[in-house]
């Protein structure tokens, strides 16, 4: 059930919420039989969304408007129809969108840029407005961070000497998708150098998306997992 209120005090990672119907309160029972029952704190985003993020989008929009052959306004329509089909956000408008909503679909719009190997005049670390949403996307379609070409997936912590990279544990490593003239560069200035000159970074993938985007199998993970634990055995 939606309860409706305001939070009208925080004291560390305690939140105080005042119902704006206490009788509302008289039908919790009937949902739950906790003494604690668990909530999900839904704050709306009152900050209108800013002119860099407004000129990010309509930046995107203009590159598959190129692309596709439709004139800009009528890209932006039917971007808009899919965003909300695809996430269920209502459908907006920029004259009042929030901030969170605006991020949203410039990350919408980049996962449909690079899934479909749009060419576009910048790079879309220019573009982006959530990198470690941008960094995921470049992996999951191996499109290079800088530059969109075809990526291969590297990692930022030293993978050793002569080690089979298909038999590392990537679940500890922090992954980038960087082409092979970027992977080259990053190696002859340093990741601190190269960090610093591309502001990008390395991201850490939960087993799932490493299983989903092929990098690694639950299988190798398992293996992994049962050596470890017959090589604690044998220390214990």
């Amino acid at each position: 059930m939606d309860l409706w209120g305001k939070i009208t005090a925080i004291n560390g990672n305690q939140v105080v919420i005042t119902l704006e119907n206490r009788e509302e309160l008289a039908s919790l029972s009937l949902f739950t039989t906790e003494d604690q029952p668990q909530v999900v704190v839904n704050v709306q985003d009152e900050r209108h969304l800013s002119n860099v993020q407004r000129k990010k989008a309509y930046a995107i929009i203009g590159e598959i408007a190129r692309w596709s052959g439709y004139v800009p306004e009528e890209c932006k329509e039917w971007l808009k129809h899919y965003f909300t089909a695809e996430t269920g956000t209502p459908y907006f408008s920029f004259a009042n969108a929030d901030m969170t909503t605006a991020r949203e679909f410039i990350t919408f719009l980049l996962d449909y840029a690079i899934r479909n190997h749009i060419p576009m005049s910048h790079s879309g670390l220019t573009y982006q407005d959530d990198l470690d949403m941008y960094m995921y996307q470049s992996l999951k379609y191996r499109s290079c961070v800088i530059c969109g070409k075809h990526a291969d997936v590297h990692h930022l912590d030293a993978v050793g000497m002569g080690n089979d990279r298909n038999l590392v544990d990537h679940r500890q490593k922090h992954l980038i998708a960087l082409c092979r003239e970027h992977h080259q560069e990053a190696h002859k200035l340093g990741w601190p150098t190269f960090k610093e000159k591309y502001h990008i970074k390395g991201i850490l993938l939960d087993p799932q998306t490493l299983n989903q985007l092929g990098i690694m199998t639950y299988k190798r993970m398992e293996e992994i997992d049962d050596k470890q634990r017959h090589t604690n055995w044998q220390t214990n």
